[in-house]
Parts: structure tokens; sequence; C-alpha cells
């Protein structure tokens, strides 16, 4: 598994009053101390618990008090911890304030006192996607999604990275997987073509290209019969070189404009891009599919539900989105106030917008737009309803075309808004 620096940080700040929290943010070598001293604290004592020996090994490397890196990582803990403080307190249990609750870390196997929180559903695995559980009376439990950023201002931190692939999941998902597969392939076809004909790819390096562009295109996308001495492992549309590359198509330089991955994500960075808008079209043509199962695999509209149907013996559960913020000085650290978003919230803001009568009578869209110049291989989306932005959409190649893209999301401002508003945030 992959360990994040910033979870580990914010239980260690819970070892500590807030009092020594705004203390050590004074200078960087307090910042160091305190976290030699939280180390130190979690190796003997059980307040912060983990799955197993190799994630604890695994998360207490990772405070080393000489990396500056590792110092800021330290001051968003510092941050989300005392912002989730005042937001259990606000739920009731102000002990929280006074003492160090427990503490777990989760990963791919979670400590035994949480393992029953740890649910999947039919849209992901790990759908529970607390990084860290905190309890003040181990009767009440806090799930938090912990993110980071450096000022108030910035933009918010990607709530989710996952493959496209992953939304697609269900026999109600059936006929819209094959007619994305079929767009994808057949749109890669063509862009192999223009490769051949704009001499990126030499026609006679591909066996038999006049027959194959006549009775079988898709080979042009699948290359099962490449010659692996001239492309290696890769597909024709994940070549990385070119015909007159000295080093040929195995030349690893992608950004030469001679390239064949330069020439691929040029033409998907492209404005109305044939890929993006046939998707696109898809995705609206089954805008409430997508919609209800985007805001499910985001905000998780299905945890509390979930786990009420789950054994949890009489506990209670709680969900949150925490982004700790915190920015490194010359010589202190400057921690910002975090931002707690309760899914409880967010379940009132979307039942806000049901109960709209300005929206109720309107679709879900999903509408792209451009936020900036960029030669990426991506495409931004809106998921609407209405004049009110509900996500911020990011669908983008990151490594092989022969693959689904990538998406990422976050919470639009308006429909945070809405919830400050509506919900009592």
């Amino acid at each position: 598994m992959a360990y994040e620096a910033s979870e580990i940080m914010m239980a260690a700040a819970f070892l500590f009053t807030n009092k020594e929290l705004d203390e050590a943010a004074e200078s960087l070598l307090k910042m160091a101390n305190l976290m030699v001293k939280a180390k130190k604290k979690i190796q003997s004592t059980k307040i912060v618990e983990f799955g197993n020996a190799t994630i604890e090994r695994g998360f207490l490397e990772l405070m080393d008090a000489d990396d500056p890196k590792k110092l800021k990582d330290l001051a968003a803990g510092i941050s989300a911890a005392i912002g989730v403080r005042e937001y259990i307190a606000k739920r009731g249990d102000s002990s929280v304030r006074r003492r160090a609750p427990t503490i777990y870390m989760t990963g791919n196997v979670w400590p035994k006192d949480v393992e029953k929180f740890k649910i999947d559903s039919p849209v992901m695995k790990d759908y529970n996607s607390a990084d860290v559980i905190v309890t003040a009376d181990k009767k009440t439990f806090f799930g938090l999604s912990l993110k980071k950023k450096d000022r108030v201002t910035a933009p918010d931190p990607t709530i989710i990275n996952k493959a496209f692939q992953g939304i697609l999941q269900g026999k109600q998902f059936d006929k819209v997987r094959e007619d994305l597969e079929e767009i994808r392939i057949n749109y890669f076809v063509d862009v192999v073509k223009e490769a051949v004909k704009k001499g990126i790819i030499d026609k006679t390096d591909i066996r038999n290209y006049n027959s194959v562009v006549r009775s079988n295109p898709q080979e042009l996308f699948f290359a099962k019969q490449k010659d692996k001495q001239k492309f290696g492992k890769r597909a024709y549309i994940n070549t990385k070189g070119y015909a007159r590359s000295p080093k040929g198509y195995l030349d690893p330089n992608t950004k030469d404009p001679n390239s064949m991955r330069f020439f691929v994500n040029k033409k998907l960075a492209e404005k109305n891009n044939k890929l993006w808008d046939s998707f696109i079209k898809v995705m609206n043509k089954n805008a409430k599919l997508f919609a209800d199962t985007l805001l499910n695999i985001i905000l998780k509209t299905e945890l509390f539900d979930r786990l009420k149907a789950a054994d949890i013996k009489g506990k209670n559960f709680d969900f949150a989105l925490v982004t700790g913020i915190a920015n490194m000085k010359k010589d202190s650290v400057e921690i910002g106030k975090a931002d707690i978003l309760p899914l409880e919230a967010t379940l009132c803001g979307l039942s806000r917008i049901e109960k709209n009568n300005e929206l109720k009578e309107e679709k879900f869209v999903l509408a792209p737009y451009k936020v900036k110049d960029s030669d990426s291989a991506k495409v931004f989306l809106l998921l609407k309803r209405g004049n009110l932005n509900i996500l911020d959409l990011e669908l983008r190649y990151k490594g092989e075309f022969s693959s689904q893209p990538q998406f990422q999301a976050t919470i639009h401002p308006m429909f945070k808004s809405l919830i400050k508003k509506e919900c009592g945030l």
C-alpha cells in the first residue's frame, strides 16, 4: 500500500494539546522536536493503532524530522487535528479537547476495533475511504478522509483519482461500456492511421498494413501482430518514439515533437476533440445514471445506509472530508484553519437540490469547459443540475492509451456554498 505522510502526522498531532501545537509552529526546530516526541509516543503507547506491524513500520518511516517536506506534512496534520477536535466537540464530546482520543490508521488492513466499518459496495472496493478513524469513547467513531493544501485560496485537492472503468460497474452499464469501448477503439485506430500518413509510424513497420486497414482495422489498436523487436511490448498507440528517431519506436523521449506520444497527446488536447465529445454524448444520454454513480463514488452518498445494513453492533460512525491547510515559511510554519465537510452536510445539500423548485425539474448534465490552456490529454467537465455546479471533474489519460482514462474530482465551490447556506456548515 501507499503511505501518505499527512495521515500519520494528523494522528501525531492528536497526541498534543492545541497550545503545544501552536508553540511548535513557532519555528522549524520546534516542529522537528515535536515530530520526534510524537514518534516516540506512537511507538510506546497504544493511542495510535495500526492494522499490522508492516503498516505501522510504513507510516513511522515517514516521520523523518530532518525532511522539510515531512515538516510541511506535519503542519497540515496539525491543522487537520485542531479542526477535527473542534468538529467532534460540536458533535457533543468536548473531552476530545482535553485528552488524546484513540486513533486508528487504515490501509489494506484495518485495526480490529474498526474493521467492521471497512465496507465495499457494488461501485467500488474499499467504499469507506476513511484514512484515519478517531474515537473519544469507543462508541462514536469519526472516519476522516484527509487532504491537504498550502493556503486557503488554493484550489481544493482532488477527492478521488480513479480509473474511468471503475464508474462503469454493474449490468446497468453494460450497453454504455460497449458504446464507450467502440468509440475508444475506433478513435485510436484513426489516430494510428493518421500517424502513418504523417510518417510518425512507417507503414512498412505494421505487418500487412493495407490488408489490416481493409479487413481488420482493430488490429491497429490492439497490435497483437506487431513486431516486438521494433515496438517492444507497446501497442502502436502507446509507442513513445517514431520511425525516423535514431532509437526508433523505443525512443523514450516523449517531449520530442516528432514522437508518437507527443502526437497523440496533442490530438487529445485539441478543442472539440472527437473522443471526448463522443464520450460526453454517451454520458449525457445516460446522465442520471452517471450522476448518481459519480455522486455515490465521490461523495459516499450510500455510506450511512450501507453501515446500517452491516453488523456494527450498536456503534455510531460519522464521516467527513478534512482538508488540512498549512504553508511553510522561511523559519516557521503558518497553520491555517482546516476545512471540514461532514457527510451529513453533503447529504443535506443534495436533498436541498432535490427539493429546490427551480432545480427539481432540471436534468443532470455533464458540461465540458476549459479552465486553462493545456497540452495534456484531458478534458474538464462540470456535473450540473440546472444552473447549479455540483462537481468539478477531469477526465484524462496519464499512461497507456489502450486503457480507460482516469478521472479526478473535486466539489464545486457553488455546491459548497449551498451546503453552507442551507445546512449550517
